[in-house]
C-alpha cells in the first residue's frame, strides 16, 4: 500500500469517527424527550373571576367585651311628637350594636381570575407535571387576544380524569370597551388550551414543537423545588 493510499484511508477512518460522535452527541441531547402527540385529551376549559375576602378577615371574631346583647331583647322606648326630631337625630349619632357587633367588610376586594383545564390522560405513562398555556382568540380575525402561563402538578395515570388549575390577577384580555360592550354579558371568544411541556413520571418528558425554550427545563426544576419544600415541611 503506497502512501497516497494509506492517507486515504486514514482521512476515512477520521470521517466515519466524527460521524459516530456526532450521532451520539445528538442521542444524548435527545435523551428524555418522546416524539409525537402528548396523549392528552382536553375535555373542557373554563375560567371565572373571584372577588375574595383577605386571609386575616374573620367575620366570626365579634368584639362584645365578654357580653353579647341581643338587639331583639332590647325595650323600645315611646317618646312625645315634640322629641320626635331630637330622637331620631340622637339614634342617627349613636352607635347600635348592629354597628359595632361585627367588622366591617374591607372597602377594597382582591379579585383573582382563577384559570381551569380538564384533561384525560389517554397515554400509557403516569404524568407528574404539565406546562400549559390558556389561550384567547378573536373568532373574527383569528388573531390571539390574551394568552396566559401556567405550570402544574398532578400524578395522573392512565385514563384519569383531573382538572387543573391556575389562578391569576390578570383578566382573561385586555381590551378598551366600547359603548356597543358596555353591557354585563361576557365576549364570546375563542377558548384554546396549548400544552407546552408533559412531565412523566420516569423522568421523561414530552415538549411541544413550538414550545418556548427552557419550559421542559423549568418545569422539571420547579417539580425538584417542590419536593425539597415537602420534604423539609415548608408551606407551599
Amino acid at each position: 500500500m503506497n502512501t497516497r493510499e494509506k492517507n486515504r484511508c486514514v482521512r476515512k477512518s477520521f470521517w466515519l469517527l466524527f460521524v459516530c460522535l456526532t450521532s451520539a452527541s445528538a442521542s444524548l441531547g435527545q435523551k428524555g424527550l418522546s416524539a409525537g402527540a402528548p396523549n392528552i385529551d382536553i375535555i373542557k376549559l373554563h375560567w371565572e373571576k373571584q372577588v375574595r375576602l383577605p386571609r386575616n378577615f374573620d367575620p366570626s371574631i365579634i368584639p362584645t367585651d365578654g357580653a353579647f346583647s341581643d338587639p331583639a331583647s332590647r325595650s323600645s322606648v315611646v317618646t312625645t311628637t315634640t322629641d320626635s326630631k331630637a330622637s331620631t337625630s340622637n339614634a342617627r349619632n349613636t352607635p347600635t350594636t348592629s354597628d359595632i357587633g361585627f367588622p366591617a367588610t374591607p372597602s377594597r376586594l382582591p379579585v383573582l381570575y382563577v384559570y381551569s383545564m380538564k384533561i384525560r390522560n389517554t397515554g400509557s405513562k403516569v404524568i407528574e407535571g404539565i406546562a400549559w398555556d390558556y389561550l384567547f382568540i378573536d373568532p373574527n380575525s383569528n388573531t390571539e387576544l390574551g394568552r396566559h402561563q401556567f405550570v402544574s402538578y398532578a400524578k395522573i395515570s392512565m385514563d384519569k380524569i383531573v382538572t387543573l388549575q391556575g389562578q391569576l390577577r390578570s383578566s382573561p384580555i385586555r381590551v378598551v370597551r366600547t359603548p356597543e360592550s358596555s353591557n354585563n354579558t361576557r365576549p364570546k371568544f375563542i377558548e384554546r388550551a396549548v400544552i407546552q411541556c408533559v412531565l412523566y413520571a420516569d423522568d421523561t418528558a414530552w415538549r411541544n414543537l413550538r414550545a418556548r425554550d427552557g419550559v421542559c427545563e423549568f418545569l422539571k426544576n420547579e417539580k425538584a423545588l417542590l419536593k425539597r419544600k415537602r420534604g423539609t415541611g415548608e408551606s407551599q
